[in-house]
């Protein structure tokens, strides 16, 4: 276990620029949550690896990240950017980007601040469980009162009036927090998820601005500023969670126990059951919070192992945008399907052996960021624009390079 923390500066470059990367791959290789779940693993694994957490403690944090940030998902903003581009609405358009950017940010950190604290407190799986059956509760609760009955409403409710769930998520949130951030895990949770709250809120209304101002000040160009606007809320809500993880870093504990290797079948059978759970419920059409359940049940059972959680972080996701690119590619058709199958397979037994932190983030970076360019370069529809290719390609390059550098100090002081 390293002795001295990473370059002070890694913590707000690392996780910004993995969440700013992570959140442009959502926009158009996964949308909705399972998307969402994309720059919700790799900005977790970023401050696994800057936090020095152990394999067990990595796991349980990547899997809370990713099902943390998948939950805002949940919540629609379309129509908001088509609010946003008519001057007579475009202040409450705004106010909606600040309060749905709020809310997402504010919900991720909440339960990735959970996942730190987990272990240090020696939480029960039944106090976590409890917790994220209020959340669960509360949501519906938010839902039903203020988002069904469109009492505030950032949509449009002339044209296709689509249902929000912005309220839900918040009293889930708070409801969250009441039961879990107690006593010592007060300051984390909440500097988790005031900072995800602060950073979200603010990217996601400036990002907004950005895409009405950068059309009109570029009409015909061949900029994508729907992509900015999500680059811009990346960039700032990755660096309000590295902030979070800075004021609340403590030295590393003793590591868990480690844990044996499973039999491949095991593990390929795990990822089987995470797999239909986290996409197959999440697609149901029954109800607009499928995914709050569904992303509790994923992360009640990622408390029990850390296979579970890994492959909730890691294989879930994979598998999300996989499926995705065979959406947009239908001439693959069966061979393609199994293309998928076999990759989403091989990605299963990588998680179960790559444990650490590093191996992991350079893992899901790598191939989401290449499932990017297969979907851009395989025949079929148009891709994004060369700027946006560009901003990957040198994002990706970037959070590899700055991974590599989250390694001890000589010395003993943090290096500036």
């Amino acid at each position: 276990m390293p002795q001295h923390p990473p370059a002070k500066y890694l913590w707000f470059v690392l996780p910004s620029m993995a969440m700013m990367l992570g959140w442009g791959l959502r926009g158009y290789i996964g949308g909705g949550p399972l998307g969402a779940m994309i720059p919700g693993a790799m900005t977790a694994l970023a401050l696994a690896l800057l936090l020095e957490l152990d394999e067990a403690d990595t796991a349980l944090l990547a899997a809370f990240g990713a099902v943390g940030v998948g939950f805002g998902g949940q919540m629609t903003y379309g129509q908001t950017v088509g609010l946003a581009f008519k001057p007579e609405t475009f202040w409450w358009a705004l106010l909606g980007f600040l309060i749905k950017g709020a809310v997402w940010g504010f919900v991720g950190g909440a339960v990735m601040g959970a996942a730190v604290e987990r272990r240090r407190l020696a939480w029960t799986p039944k106090f976590v469980w409890s917790g994220l059956g209020l959340m669960t509760a509360a949501v519906w609760i938010g839902w039903k009162l203020i988002n069904e009955p469109k009492l505030i409403y950032f949509s449009n409710r002339l044209d296709k009036p689509r249902p929000e769930i912005w309220a839900g998520l918040l009293l889930g949130g708070l409801a969250f927090l009441a039961w879990m951030a107690r006593g010592e895990a007060r300051k984390t949770m909440w500097a988790y998820a005031l900072w995800g709250g602060l950073g979200g809120g603010i990217g996601f209304a400036l990002g907004a601005w950005v895409q009405v101002a950068g059309r009109a000040a570029t009409p015909g160009q061949d900029i994508d500023w729907w992509k900015m606007m999500e680059f811009t809320f990346g960039l700032l809500l990755g660096l309000s969670y590295g902030i979070a993880a800075w004021q609340t870093r403590r030295s590393p504990g003793a590591p868990a126990e480690p844990q044996p290797n499973e039999p491949f079948w095991r593990v390929l059978i795990v990822a089987i059951l995470l797999i239909t759970i986290g996409i197959g419920i999440e697609s149901l059409e029954a109800a607009k919070y499928n995914y709050s359940i569904a992303g509790a049940i994923l992360l009640a059972a990622s408390l029990h192992a850390g296979m579970l959680a890994r492959q909730t972080a890691i294989t879930i996701t994979f598998c999300a945008f996989g499926l995705d690119l065979l959406e947009n590619k239908p001439y693959l058709d069966a061979p393609g399907l199994v293309g998928v199958i076999l990759a989403t397979a091989v990605i299963a037994w990588l998680v179960q052996r790559w444990r650490a932190a590093l191996p992991l983030f350079l893992l899901l970076t790598v191939t989401a960021t290449a499932d990017a360019f297969l979907k851009t370069y395989l025949p079929g529809k148009g891709g994004p624009t060369w700027l946006t290719q560009g901003i990957f390609a040198v994002s990706a390059v970037a959070c590899v390079w700055l991974a590599l550098r989250v390694r001890p100090v000589e010395g003993g002081s943090d290096r500036t």
